[in-house]
């Protein structure tokens, strides 16, 4: 079983326009709407791999509910939540037709309590010990101090699981501490890590050689479209993606950390991780709106995925 933590989920309001006109009225063409946050969608891609997933984290309010119904009745994913007394936010993004990155507004999310916080720390270490890799990424919402994926890192190592870390800025140092298994900065994330520019392939595996040198096990850096470099004991892979119509790569990290545990999970090769990691994302990339990518688009891409050592 593989566990999710999404400190901060959310529904994802994606508003369809013909253009954006800041002052003025504009007409909505459509609205497409979904849960997200990175382990939510981790569990779904999990799932639809044949992959079992428990997803935890914090829930609140009506939104909270949507969020766990398209988890547990559409995707058929176990949910542990803890629920609070605020809402789970949700965020709107406007998305023009000439195809240009959406306009996004992000709630901060609930105000999470001592408490509240507290009841998730004894539900992760309990849920951890059933668990091979416990998956923790996603902002934080208020309450929440930004070294808890320090703490839920350790919990989950001390019960014996491997963590899987998606963060960034503080979250991700704080992180790093608890000496994840896998990690996986997109480049605008590796850049602030390490404090310069990732633009190709090849700063993508030297950053990634960088990383796993510096004591993370297994590293992933994704440039996007360009593709990914995976490092680990055994060396470093590049993959190149199949070129897809990329309609919207909302989730495409989340499951490319998806497609690779799927494959590892099952004491799959490193080559075999990065190649079904970087199908899923470009799977994902594929869909409409914030929806993810199905095994049948997963497996029908994996053989034009190009993966070489490098």
């Amino acid at each position: 079983m593989i566990l999710t933590v999404t400190l901060n989920p959310s529904v994802d309001r994606l508003i369809y326009v013909k253009q954006l006109v800041p002052h003025d009225t504009n007409r909505i063409l459509r609205i497409e709407e979904d849960a997200g946050g990175k382990g939510v969608n981790v569990a779904r891609v999990l799932k639809r791999l044949g992959v079992p997933a428990v997803a935890t984290g914090f829930l609140g309010g009506r939104a909270g509910r949507y969020v766990q119904h398209e988890l547990s009745e559409i995707d058929g994913v176990e949910c542990r939540f803890v629920w609070v007394d605020g809402d789970t936010r949700t965020n709107l993004a406007v998305q023009e037709e000439d195809g240009s990155p959406p306009t996004a507004l992000n709630e901060r999310g609930p105000q999470i309590s001592p408490k509240e916080l507290d009841t998730l720390l004894h539900l992760v270490g309990a849920l951890s010990q059933e668990a091979r890799f416990v998956v923790l990424g996603g902002s934080l919402p208020p309450g929440v101090p930004t070294d808890i994926y320090a703490t839920l890192g350790e919990i989950s190592s001390r019960h014996g699981a491997k963590v899987v870390l998606d963060a960034d800025g503080e979250p991700l140092v704080h992180g790093l501490r608890a000496s994840p298994y896998l990690i996986k900065p997109n480049e605008n994330e590796t850049e602030r890590l390490l404090g310069r520019a990732i633009d190709t392939l090849e700063d993508a595996a030297v950053a990634a050689q960088e990383l796993h040198r510096g004591g993370v096990p297994v590293v992933i850096v994704s440039i996007g479209e360009k593709g990914a470099a995976i490092a680990c004991a055994d060396g470093c892979w590049v993959a190149i993606p199949p070129r897809v119509r990329a309609v919207s790569t909302i989730g495409s990290g989340d499951s490319m950390i998806a497609g690779a545990l799927s494959v590892l999970v099952r004491s799959g090769t490193i080559e075999e991780a990065i190649r079904w990691g970087t199908a899923a994302g470009a799977a994902t990339a594929m869909t409409d709106g914030s929806d993810i990518g199905t095994a049948e688009q997963i497996r029908t891409l994996l053989p034009q995925v190009e993966v070489r050592r490098w």
